[in-house]
């Protein structure tokens, strides 16, 4: 048996752990920061915390703050200039999956080091060696070894200020990562046990998470971190497949993940019980089915992705995934009447 694992040189997880980025930073023997996070992290503390621990460690920097949500590549080029610009020599992302997956597109693409701190708790995007970006409208995966930042720094405090939708929606995305991993055709024993231990984490956590509970934040934050080790060296499979047309028409990836993952599950022949379980996540996360939307269109769309597909335990064909979409529009208008 052969395997590979690809990970961060360094992951530091736990509360206050924030604290360290001015020193990983000058760990790194660079001088000038570029920090890319979104429009609204601008004003959170978090900022203000990252750029202070920058200036102890007399470590200059600038922000681009122009993250779009579910980017398009064009993104990645505008900071690329911006990077360029103000002659950067580090890239620390700040923020959910959108803002880490274009710092380490653009760090990748300049060569520069990278440090990844995630303020959402469902991506894993902070130690994978993939970023997802949006080129001509529809979703596409870039895959590269040099998209793995050197460092993630996961800090639980920083996902306090998510609402409960997103809290809901991109924990589901996380147990989506952990289970589609133990299923991958790609998997190994290790990323399995990890993913599992990850899956468990995060399904006994979601819902006290998204009623506030401190402890099952912290959960969050690590279950999600742990799917994104896993993940991260396997690929994920049908329900990410299935998600990409829903993306492509406008709707959160996390919450696109929500509504097909039960269905997913379903179809691979996973326990009955857990799809019902997931079933009844899904209703955290609200999405109506679009009376534009066009199966048969959608279905022709997953055909396309080979990558996904591939990895998926079950042969697809498009009659599958034809049928799948239709029962997922009837589950939305009549929630619960299959």
């Amino acid at each position: 048996m052969n395997f590979e694992l690809i990970l961060p040189q360094k992951v530091i997880f736990g509360e206050g752990s924030i604290k360290k980025v001015g020193e990983e930073a000058k760990s790194l023997g660079i001088d000038r920061v570029l920090i890319v996070t979104s429009r609204g992290m601008l004003k959170r503390e978090f900022l203000t915390q990252i750029t202070g621990y920058l200036l102890e460690h007399q470590l200059s920097f600038d922000i681009f703050s122009r993250v779009k949500p579910e980017p398009p590549i064009e993104n990645v080029y505008d900071c690329i200039a911006f990077a360029k610009d103000n002659s950067c020599n580090l890239l620390i992302g700040l923020g959910g999956g959108s803002v880490i997956d274009i710092a380490k597109k653009v760090a990748a693409d300049l060569g520069l080091p990278k440090i990844m701190v995630p303020t959402t708790a469902g991506t894993g995007s902070e130690v994978t060696h993939e970023s997802v970006f949006k080129v001509e409208g529809k979703k596409r995966a870039f895959v590269d070894k040099n998209l793995v930042p050197n460092v993630a720094i996961v800090d639980p405090d920083l996902t306090k200020t998510m609402p409960p939708l997103l809290t809901a929606s991109s924990g589901i995305d996380a147990l989506a990562h952990a289970l589609e991993c133990y299923e991958s055709r790609k998997s190994n024993p290790l990323v399995k046990t990890i993913a599992l231990d990850a899956f468990k984490l995060l399904k006994e956590n979601i819902e006290k998470a998204v009623q506030g509970n401190r402890r099952a934040r912290i959960n969050m934050s690590l279950g999600s971190l742990m799917a994104g080790m896993a993940f991260g060296n396997s690929g994920t499979t049908l329900a990410h497949a299935l998600s990409y047309p829903l993306s492509n028409r406008g709707v959160p990836h996390s919450q696109s993940v929500a509504l097909v993952l039960p269905f997913a599950l379903e179809f691979n022949g996973s326990d009955p019980r857990l799809v019902e379980k997931l079933k009844g996540l899904r209703k955290l996360v609200h999405c109506d089915w679009n009376a534009d939307w066009d199966a048969n269109k959608m279905a022709e769309e997953v055909m396309c992705d080979e990558r996904h597909l591939a990895n998926n335990p079950s042969n697809v064909t498009y009659r599958d995934l034809l049928e799948i979409f239709e029962r997922m529009k009837r589950w939305l208008l009549h929630e619960g009447d299959l």
